[in-house]
């Protein structure tokens, strides 16, 4: 019997990791996007050099981006030593971790519960939903699925501890524990869930002790979250968006709504992507009709708790573990995001699962089931494939967010960015223009539209976004500012004034590598090579990934007709950037 149950459980893990893999086959092809991803991995100087000992010390005392997540820190690390800053290498390791938790979700369900199949499928929805590409195809979002890696692992932890009540399980489950806070402090709603846990699978409440002994047991666990709770704060206090922005009635109503729409997005996710700006429906009687759901819909598990615990159970770890990211505190400008629901829909998926194999079907509505279940598993596998083709590159990943969204500013002014990277300046003032009709007043719309209409020789329509977006660029810093009009001005072939403008920058911050990049860029459109050859190889020595300054400098040797030097600066800046295709195509001329 034992030998039969090991096999079926072998067979299941060796499917889930399969449908997981196939699913997300394509994520290894995809760039980094330039959403975090630059502030995370690609310009972040501490990851460029790997695993050593100064970047282990600054991976635990930093605060950078808003974060203390070490443990995260140490993942990016690991992966430029391992695979150099590749985005294959970090997209594969994410997956990897997804992998991972998709196969300790099944392993724990099915060891606290005994019933295989209703585990696995809770796995299997885990692993196809597409609301959660996003954590693992997006590189920033490491710390989602690395934390949710621990979290598991402390829940087995704990399982063991249950069994054998020794103070070494304990610890271990206590040392999980805090492992997952540094990778991401959304456990700190963990302890919460392992009181669930006691309740059912596990049936540890004591009807004569009200389950207190219980609590106090967790109070070591509560300790902790509300510490790693202070540090978050603490590391997120200049992130925080202040109450002027988005007032706190619309934080308050966005609670529902919240609750509601990932419920809606599982059932039906359609229109998934990368930002959602808040909805114009946040009025107060649809506000309360959702919030009377939720509070139904939880009355209803509490109800049927005795003959059905899983649906409370299930419920409730929804509803707690989305508490850390209602945005109450907001550091995020959209009121939601698919990365949110990463863990707190395990619950819902448990309630749904364990609910509906419960019904009293017989044998052919049992097997009509397994037919339906298949045939989701089979269509949200699908469209994970598609969701994950979206976050190819940037331009994919915005365009798409355009497409499915409305009044989408975040979207438009990253779509416009990648839009006049690609040289399409006319489609850029487009995205600019539709990003600007939603918010007029943002100041990174306006400066871009200022830089688009500049680079069009439209300098007289240009100059009042450049007067609106002025909190950017006081912000940005005086260097940031020359070097941004002396960017316009080499689009304009205004080669003599952006040089000047390049020397203020440098001599202000003489360690930015895009302005030597510039210089470069500037003196080569003069015909001055060598003295391009000498900006280019002075940003390449301080550069953090120096692909496009190798490129740069490629293509001038190349004109000089110094072939040999010109290839082996080619080969230098695809071996830092593997996805580039204008490098490649260069080489195989």
């Amino acid at each position: 019997m034992n030998r039969a149950a090991n096999s079926r459980t072998l067979w299941i893990i060796l499917s889930l990791t399969l449908l997981t893999a196939f699913a997300y086959s394509a994520v290894g092809d995809n760039e980094f996007v330039s959403f975090d991803d630059d502030h995370y991995i690609a310009n972040n100087p501490f990851i460029a050099d790997g695993l050593t000992l100064k970047n282990v010390v600054w991976a635990f005392k930093t605060f950078y981006f808003a974060n203390w997540h070490p443990l995260t820190w140490l993942s990016y690390l690991t992966d430029v030593t391992l695979f150099g800053l590749n985005p294959r290498g970090s997209h594969l390791t994410s997956l990897l971790i997804h992998i991972a938790d998709v196969m300790l979700l099944f392993i724990c369900l099915n060891r606290m519960t005994q019933r295989p199949w209703q585990s696995a499928i809770v796995a299997a929805l885990f692993a196809l939903h597409p609301i959660n590409v996003e954590s693992v195809a997006w590189a920033s979002e490491r710390k989602n699925v690395l934390s949710t890696l621990f979290w598991l692992l402390t829940m087995m932890a704990y399982l063991k501890y249950v069994q054998q009540p020794r103070i070494k399980w304990y610890a271990l489950t206590l040392l999980t524990f805090v492992l997952g806070l540094m990778a991401k402090p959304m456990l700190v709603t963990l302890p919460v869930v392992l009181l669930l846990l006691d309740y059912w699978p596990l049936q540890r409440f004591d009807s004569r002790s009200g389950g207190v002994d219980l609590v106090i047991e967790k109070v070591p666990f509560f300790i902790i979250a509300l510490l790693s709770g202070v540090v978050t704060v603490f590391a997120q206090r200049q992130a925080l968006i202040s109450l002027a922005v988005t007032p706190l009635k619309l934080r308050l109503y966005s609670i529902a709504h919240s609750y509601a729409g990932y419920i809606r997005m599982m059932f039906w996710p359609k229109g998934l992507t990368i930002f959602y700006p808040y909805s114009g429906d946040m009025q107060l009687s649809y506000t309360l009709l959702l919030s009377v759901c939720i509070v139904g819909v939880t009355v209803l598990a509490f109800y049927k708790r005795c003959r059905m615990p899983y649906l409370l159970v299930g419920w409730l770890w929804y509803l707690v573990t989305l508490v850390p990211v209602l945005q109450l505190l907001q550091v995020s400008a959209a009121p939601i995001a698919d990365r949110y629901a990463y863990v707190p829909l395990i619950g819902v998926f448990i309630a749904l699962v364990y609910g509906l194999a419960a019904l009293e079907l017989g044998r052919p509505g049992k097997l009509f089931l397994s037919v339906c279940a298949g045939c989701v598993l089979l269509t949200l596998c699908l469209l994970t494939r598609q969701q994950v083709s979206y976050w190819q590159n940037s331009g994919t990943l915005f365009k798409h967010a355009v497409e499915v969204t409305d009044n989408n500013y975040v979207a438009n002014n990253d779509y416009g960015m990648y839009l006049m990277r690609e040289g399409k300046v006319q489609e850029a003032i487009v995205q600019f223009s539709k990003g600007l009709e939603a918010r007029p007043d943002n100041p990174h719309l306006n400066f871009n539209l200022w830089g688009a209409l500049v680079f069009e020789g439209r300098g007289a329509e240009a100059q009042q976004y450049f007067l609106r977006a002025r909190p950017f660029w006081v912000n940005a810093g005086e260097a940031s500012v020359y070097k941004m009009l002396s960017h316009a001005l080499m689009r304009q072939r205004k080669y003599d004034l952006a040089y000047e403008y390049l020397q203020k920058s440098l001599s202000l911050d003489p360690k930015d590598a895009v302005v030597y990049d510039y210089l470069g860029l500037t003196l080569s459109a003069q015909g001055k090579f060598e003295e391009a050859l000498m900006y280019f190889s002075a940003g390449i020595g301080i550069a953090n990934n120096p692909w496009e300054l190798y490129f740069h400098k490629g293509l001038i040797l190349k004109k000089m007709g110094r072939e040999e030097e010109a290839r082996e600066s080619l080969e230098k800046s695809l071996t830092l950037n593997p996805n580039s295709q204008d490098v490649r195509s260069l080489l195989n001329k």
